[in-house]
């Protein structure tokens, strides 16, 4: 969450900061969350109307741990698009909107797209293998992108675990501590072998490779030396804008100063918020324009993304 999300940065005080889907500012097509999310509503639209080509979808694209040990490997993708019912479809995208437009700004849709899969690929090998050892019935369906979307979560709790969301748009709670929650939710199931326990299976899967990319995956990714990954990760697909050239840096690098920015940018505006403009002192005034000056490079790197 950049410091443009930041209470103080709005008008009016709040009681901490708060989880957002960033600011106003928007980028020319569609983005890659806003694209999922049609996806996985068009795909689900003959399901709930009940007709013949929603039966055909649902038998071609569910997870089912012995057709995938027959060589049907697709369905570990094509799973994550398709739900089993309008609630369930409610919740994983309202999660997707929210866990996944921050992080598409602050990496590149391309990257995303590619982790946000990956968790969801992790979840579905993970009940792959449940099912062949037995634990869960080796030809039982499943569906859904809730292991992708507790990947997002495990990331985002532990690049921001003190941003504040609102469970049910209601209760507001620490962003890793409902992480935690649902974790040790989904945990207990499993253990008592309770209802949907295969999946909640799949979601501690995709939360535990979430914790494991925020806190390693990039530095992996930087030392395994892939050059077709800094390609396909290095900007935005569209964003064609010029910028001022700069030395190149590895993305474990950019993610460090970008850190060290919004926490200097948070120091200030913080001590403005509480004493004014007046009490910086100079040396704070230049470290504010100077990181504000980066954040903003950043952004035409990266591109903008648009709202629902």
């Amino acid at each position: 969450m950049g410091w443009q999300d930041r209470d103080y940065a709005r008008r009016g005080p709040t009681r901490g900061p708060v989880w957002s889907t960033g600011p106003s500012h928007v980028h020319v097509g569609r983005s890659i969350v806003t694209i999922l999310i049609i996806i996985n509503v068009v795909v689900f639209v003959p399901f709930y109307l009940r007709i013949t080509l929603g039966d055909y979808i649902f038998a071609f694209g569910a997870m089912q741990a012995k057709a995938v040990m027959h060589g049907q490997i697709w369905r570990l993708i094509t799973a994550q698009y398709l739900h089993a019912g309008t609630g369930h479809l409610l919740l994983n995208m309202i999660g997707l909107h929210f866990l996944g437009r921050p992080l598409e700004r602050m990496w590149s849709t391309r990257k995303f797209f590619t982790i946000y899969t990956l968790c969801g690929l992790i979840g579905n090998v993970f009940y792959t293998i449940l099912g062949v050892y037995g634990v869960i019935h080796p030809e039982m369906p499943a569906v859904g992108a809730s292991g992708s979307i507790y990947g997002l979560l495990g990331i985002v709790a532990v690049l921001f675990p003190t941003a504040t969301v609102y469970v049910y748009f209601l209760f507001p709670i620490r962003i890793r501590t409902a992480a935690l929650i649902f974790g040790g939710i989904a945990l207990l199931t499993v253990l008592g072998r309770g209802a949907n326990y295969g999946g909640e299976a799949c979601h501690l899967a995709g939360l535990g490779f979430g914790v494991w990319w925020a806190m390693k995956g990039d530095t992996w990714w930087s030392a395994s030396g892939r050059t077709w990954w800094r390609r396909l990760t290095s900007r935005s697909s569209g964003s064609h804008r010029p910028v001022r050239a700069r030395k190149p840096r590895g993305f474990t690098a950019k993610v460090a100063e970008r850190r060290a920015d919004a926490e200097t940018i948070d120091r200030i505006l913080k001590k403005v918020y509480d004493g004014g403009i007046h009490s910086l002192t100079e040396a704070e005034k230049r470290a504010l324009q100077d990181a504000t000056e980066r954040q903003r490079q950043r952004d035409q790197e990266a591109g903008r993304v648009d709202r629902l």
